[in-house]
């Protein structure tokens, strides 16, 4: 395992998918695709955005502290069947246990705990080899030389906000579909 960071948050133009880009010191890069749901978790994370109301995962973290226990860390471990997989170490009352999640419920509530994300070396691709995601441009080689700024979060934040409410229903019902069928 490598420790990486969230250095984008990008959607696939062609499939309207969020995808959340981790790199790891070395410049091994995670592409990963997402729902829009999780994306806007972890773009509030990314901001440290303060909300009158506790969210999911902000309620997560508050469930978690409140009866003791503590996020140490978030892996992504494998990739099977194009699903990728991730465990949340957690400690509690002396004892670590290790929790199944979804990477992207992982990335949000890590951000939240603000605690190291590890993934798994051979999950990681050089940078380079992936310019190009589903024949589509994703990134440059420069492009991810530093962490999101807040400018690109307010781009992100548009495009899902300027979604119309039948490519939002269309999209969430194309990944409804294909999870029935993973699983």
């Amino acid at each position: 395992m490598v420790r990486v960071e969230i250095k984008g948050l990008v959607v696939n133009v062609s499939t309207l998918a969020p995808v959340v880009v981790l790199r790891s010191e070395d410049g091994g890069v995670l592409p990963i695709v997402i729902g829009f749901f999780e994306a806007q978790a972890i773009l509030l994370g990314l901001e440290k955005a303060a909300i009158p109301r506790p969210l999911t995962h902000d309620l997560m973290r508050i469930i978690l502290e409140k009866l003791g226990g503590k996020l140490l860390r978030l892996e992504i471990h494998s990739l099977k069947e194009s699903v990728y997989y991730a465990h949340l170490v957690v400690q509690h009352q002396g004892e670590v246990k290790v929790i199944d999640c979804r990477p992207s419920d992982g990335l949000a509530l890590a951000l939240r705990c603000q605690v190291p994300i590890f993934a798994s070396e051979e999950l990681l691709e050089n940078a380079d080899t992936i310019k190009e995601y589903e024949g589509k441009k994703f990134l440059k080689s420069n492009e991810l030389d530093q962490p999101i700024d807040a400018r690109e979060a307010e781009e992100f934040r548009k495009i899902i906000e300027g979604l119309s409410a039948r490519d939002f229903w269309k999209q969430l019902k194309k990944e409804s579909e294909s999870e029935t069928e993973e699983t």
